[in-house]
């Protein structure tokens, strides 16, 4: 990553400090280790007397002298060269010596310093300077800008991997060289053909690091591979070592030993250290390991420890401690993604799959409702492959979850919601019957089905004595919304505060029921009430990333427009709208039948009339009905249109509306912020 470079640099900032010079040592070309001392001594001009060691010789001239050395490329001559540095310092007072080298040499007064890869910006400047110095036509454009940055970023920083790639604008554009990095050794070949054959392409370079390796150093690297992203030490043990040939000693000096070598990095994560691989690095030893034949049992390991992980969670799930659970989670998120990959994409083992799925409690806060749909479609679908009731329930429950979180139609939700409960049934196990029952509940009231859900959330609560925490909460919360709907205000706050007062002040459950009670000031017309709880609520989906975040601020922006404060109102929809636009929640029709009110109050009646076509559209193909906060707002928005167009005028709009797909929709609501239009 830039060693010699920075070395040339810095001896270049010291001259002055030195009389007798800033010297460079270029070790690279000898392969000889016992040559040191001679291209040292050959550098600075001394020769070799009779009877005499080169390095007393050495030594005897350096002793007056003030001078600093620059050992460049110590790595393949390391002993020799560290010996030898050894003496020279412990004899020499006013020598001061600088090394280049993929490890530390361990000797006394030694200060290292790890090069870290290149900032993103400075990536993208070595690549267009290098890119322009191999194509004099070449300059960063805004057309270039966005696929130089993907290449700056798909190479970790790695100055030599960038040069070798900015050398390809002679024939492949910007974006026909990010599109092949997936072919990295055969697109990063070529640059200085002056340079050591080593540095020519990016394979020999780490090819390179590797030959240096001992052979127990190489098993550990290629497996550390499997990993993506970041691991951890007890990660490296459980996947990298293998009883009666690789122990936790071994597997703890060789990473040791890599993390020295450069070949690993280790990085501090609180009390503790994690470590990975640059993705170059990883692919070729990726290479490495499938050469070897070691790649699937490998995966099956690391597949194994992230399904166990997950698994010793549970207590924090119990413990209602979803932050905490989503924080150590999204740490090794890309790993589980690896694991689910493994398992059940690839069909090597979906019994593992579906137990690591079944096991996360919250995957709404790991990552999109997107993301996790794809992966508990394809759990639900190998029916074959539960490892037992227990797991098929959870992955049922979670699917519901996700399919209301998406806004898919009440049908196929309710088709999956009664399938659940049939399954939990069949597990026997109290929570899981429980909260499927709460989940059919809230698909029928979400229909306004009030009596039906009343009865399926009866049936989920019958006998709370016999529920945890979490699902006692669960459950009570979503039959609180249900009695909200059936106007039992006084109720549905009880319970409400009641769930309020059992969850952790700054989990996702805390705030959603922040968010209800909300929603229940809202309804019996305490504004103020509504928008303070909504604000807190607000606050604890920001922190966690919750894809709630996009409904509460839905919610504050119909609390603001129901006081008149449009310029708050703007804002929180606003944010809203970007957010919908990064996760696609199921909040669409909700975000943007605001955004027709506020945009019928600036004056702006024909966008609002195609939002409101758009939305009408929306809650038809779902199969539900607005609830009270949309309602209220729903019924201004007609008043409002109502008052500026004929019967004709509106519906013509409307079915234009309704004929508007997602993204254009999202366009519409956009322009509302940027019309030049007033309040009527």
């Amino acid at each position: 990553v830039g060693k010699t470079r920075c070395a040339l640099q810095a001896g270049a900032e010291l001259l002055e400090e030195f009389g007798d010079g800033v010297w460079l040592i270029d070790l690279a070309p000898i392969a000889d280790a016992s040559l040191v001392t001679s291209t040292i001594a050959a550098t600075l001009g001394v020769r070799d007397v009779p009877n005499r060691s080169l390095l007393e010789t050495l030594i005897e001239y350096l002793a007056s002298r003030k001078l600093l050395l620059i050992l460049d490329n110590c790595e393949h001559v390391l002993d020799e060269a560290r010996r030898v540095t050894a003496e020279i310092l412990k004899r020499c007072r006013q020598i001061r010596m600088l090394a280049t080298s993929r490890e530390p040499f361990n000797v006394g007064g030694e200060q290292v310093l790890r090069l870290p890869s290149l900032q993103v910006a400075d990536a993208i400047a070595l690549f267009t300077d290098r890119a322009h110095s191999a194509d004099s036509h070449f300059s960063l454009t805004s057309e270039n800008t966005g696929a130089v940055t993907a290449i700056a970023t798909r190479l970790d920083g790695m100055p030599l991997a960038i040069e070798l790639a900015a050398a390809r604008v002679r024939v492949l554009s910007p974006a026909q060289i990010a599109q092949r990095l997936d072919e990295r050794f055969r697109v990063l070949t070529g640059g200085d053909r002056s340079a050591l054959p080593r540095r020519q392409t990016l394979r020999a370079t780490i090819d390179w690091s590797h030959d240096m390796l001992d052979d127990r150093e190489r098993v550990i690297f290629r497996r550390l591979a499997i990993f993506a992203g970041g691991f951890g030490t007890p990660a490296a043990i459980s996947v990298c070592s293998v009883p009666d040939e690789i122990d936790e000693w071994d597997v703890l000096d060789s990473l040791t030993a890599l993390v020295d070598k450069s070949l690993v990095l280790a990085e501090p994560y609180g009390e503790d250290q994690r470590y990975r691989l640059l993705q170059s690095m990883r692919e070729y030893g990726l290479e490495r390991l499938r050469e070897a034949g070691e790649e699937q049992a490998t995966a099956g390991r690391h597949a194994r420890y992230y399904a166990s992980f997950v698994a010793s969670l549970r207590p924090l799930i119990e413990a209602l401690e979803d932050e905490q659970w989503g924080r150590l989670c999204r740490t090794e998120l890309d790993n589980i993604r690896t694991a689910i990959e493994w398992t059940l994409v690839r069909r090597n083992d979906p019994p593992l799959g579906i137990a690591l799925l079944a096991e996360l409690e919250w995957p709404q806060i790991l990552t999109t409702p997107q993301e996790a749909m794809r992966w508990y479609e394809r759990a639900a679908q190998e029916t074959d492959a539960m490892p037992n009731a227990l797991a098929h329930a959870r992955i049922l429950r979670s699917c519901v979850l996700l399919e209301w979180l998406l806004g898919h139609p009440h049908e196929q939700r309710q088709r999956i919601a009664l399938h659940a409960v049939e399954v939990a049934k069949a597990a026997n196990d109290a929570d899981e019957i429980a909260r499927a029952l709460a989940n059919l509940g809230g698909l029928y009231r979400g229909a306004a089905l009030f009596d039906e859900a009343e009865v399926a959330l009866a049936e989920a609560y019958a006998h709370p004595d016999r529920l945890s925490r979490i699902t006692a909460n669960v459950v009570l919360r979503i039959w609180a919304v249900n009695n909200l709907q059936r106007g039992d205000v006084e109720l549905a706050r009880l319970q409400f505060s009641t769930v309020a007062q059992s969850e952790r002040p700054g989990s996702e459950a805390h705030a959603s029921a922040l968010l209800n009670l909300g929603e229940l000031e809202y309804a019996t017309g305490n504004l103020e009430a509504a928008r303070a709880a909504a604000r807190r609520a607000k606050e604890t989906y920001a922190a966690l990333g919750s894809t709630y975040l996009d409904l509460v601020l839905a919610n504050l922006g119909a609390y603001a427009l129901a006081a008149g404060d449009l310029d708050d109102a703007g804002a929180h929809l606003r944010e809203a709208l970007e957010v919908q636009r990064r996760l696609r929640g199921g909040w669409l029709s909700a975000i943007l039948e605001h955004h027709a009110l506020l945009a019928a109050l600036r004056g702006d009646q024909a966008r609002a009339a195609l939002l409101l076509g758009f939305t009408d559209a929306q809650y038809r193909v779902r199969g539900e009905v607005r609830q009270s906060t949309e309602q209220r707002g729903y019924e201004r928005l007609i008043d409002l249109l109502g008052q500026r167009y004929a019967n004709g005028e509106l519906e013509s709009l409307t079915s234009a509306g309704a004929r508007l797909s997602e993204e254009e929709a999202l366009d519409t609501a956009t322009a509302i912020y940027e019309a030049n239009t007033v309040s009527p």
